[in-house]
């Protein structure tokens, strides 16, 4: 393998792998893939304490909190997440920073030379995923906090099973219907599978279909579940929070903490000041309440791409700014249900711009048509909608009218790209 000297090199390097998507995504035979790459690589998800995340809506900010307040701790810490949102380096990331470009570009020119030597080639996600433990365990992180890609019984994080492993279980709701289930109790199995034996699972209190699966698998597994209420949560943690952190974000903070507090106890951690401890709530967490000034307006991304996500967003968005009414660019990934979100945003938005995105991280994806999307919305009573195909141009269209704060959300993917640009680099 030719030895990789940029991101863009790395990003033509990753392509092909892209394109193999399985056509039995969400099974079990993804486990199957993902075993022999990493006996290649030596097994490094065996050496390492885990905390596991899975969920609908809520993962990749509980598992930036987690390990900020494991870095608060002076543990030395490993985060993947995805899909990433500036750089594929947020992938693999130490102590709070992503790899830097050269170290990224050094250690996966090696680590490809390991894949090159497997019959079955992995998709992206796995490789990916593989290749930050890998870079975990050579830099003998004390913990690796790894968010599942999607569900969680057949997800390839799921090769992590040592019983020493945390799991924290964020809200569930309906997302990936195609692959995790079209009810709560179908879609809280796939998630719920990340438990094993004698795991010990942290998780709000939901509904009871949901409350229902998951205490059964725990039991089954002899797995130590607490299934806290959101005011007991409240109540352990007594220390306060920054009115400008978002609602959704100390539900999310909290959650973490609970986990965070657990293992602390566990491993014998010693105490870390209340000051240090409020620090972890202003960790930025990329695409979410993400908020930069350009020019005179305030604008706000949020990767928001279900009801779930969106109703949260909306209402944080709401409370910080209650005068505010904004113009909304947007695009949906093609097969999302956007119902809901359409209903929400048009009672927020002065007028709506809807664009498109075509991209490849974990899959290929493509927005829903910006015609067929703006129909949706005037149906649902929306009076000023425009669609503006190029990203671009619907841009600068954003920031021509009069609006003093605008959002730009529906996907993580439209983030990412315009992100890439000048516009918001």
């Amino acid at each position: 393998m030719p030895r990789l000297h940029n991101f863009n090199e790395v990003n033509e390097a990753l392509r092909p792998y892209v394109q193999l998507v399985h056509s039995n995504l969400g099974k079990d035979t993804a486990l199957e893939r993902i075993a022999p790459l990493m006996a290649a690589a030596g097994n490094p998800h065996e050496k390492l304490k885990i905390i596991h995340l899975a969920g609908t809506s809520g993962k990749t900010s509980t598992a930036y909190y987690t390990a900020a307040l494991l870095r608060a701790a002076g543990k030395n810490v490993g985060l993947t997440v995805s899909p990433h949102v500036d750089s594929v380096a947020e992938r693999v990331q130490l102590n709070g920073k992503p790899l830097t470009e050269a170290e990224f570009c050094s250690r996966l020119s090696e680590f490809l030379d390991i894949v090159e030597t497997l019959d079955i080639k992995p998709t992206y996600f796995e490789l990916l995923y593989s290749f930050s433990f890998w870079v975990f365990a050579a830099q003998q992180v004390d913990y690796a906090v790894v968010e599942t890609g999607m569900g969680g019984l057949y997800d390839p994080t799921n090769i992590a099973t040592r019983e020493d492993k945390v799991c924290i279980i964020t809200d569930i709701g309906f997302d990936h219907m195609h692959v995790l289930g079209h009810t709560l109790p179908e879609i809280a199995t796939q998630k719920a599978g990340i438990i094993h034996r004698h795991n010990a699972v942290f998780m709000y209190r939901q509904a009871d279909e949901v409350n229902a699966v998951i205490a059964d698998r725990a039991a089954r597994l002899d797995a130590d579940l607490h299934m806290l209420a959101a005011e007991a949560l409240a109540e352990l943690y007594a220390g306060g929070f920054s009115e400008a952190m978002a609602d959704f974000q100390r539900h999310n903070w909290l959650l973490a903490y609970a986990a965070f507090r657990y293992v602390a106890d566990r491993d014998h951690i010693p105490d870390v000041s209340r000051e240090d401890i409020q620090a972890t709530q202003t960790v930025p967490v990329p695409g979410r309440i993400d908020t930069r000034t350009m020019g005179d307006k305030t604008i706000v991304m949020d990767g928001a791409h279900n009801a779930q996500k969106m109703e949260t967003f909306l209402s944080s968005f709401r409370r910080l700014y209650p005068d505010a009414k904004p113009a909304v660019l947007l695009a949906i990934k093609e097969g999302k249900e956007p119902v809901e979100i359409i209903a929400d945003i048009a009672a927020i938005a002065s007028r709506i711009i809807i664009t498109t995105f075509e991209t490849s991280q974990d899959l290929p994806a493509v927005s829903i048509s910006p015609q067929k999307l703006a129909a949706m919305f005037q149906e649902a009573g929306a009076q000023q909608v425009t669609a503006i195909p190029d990203m671009h141009t619907a841009y600068h269209e954003l920031l021509a009218g009069p609006e003093s704060v605008c959002i730009i959300t529906g996907s993580f993917y439209l983030l990412s790209q315009l992100r890439d640009s000048e516009h918001l680099a």
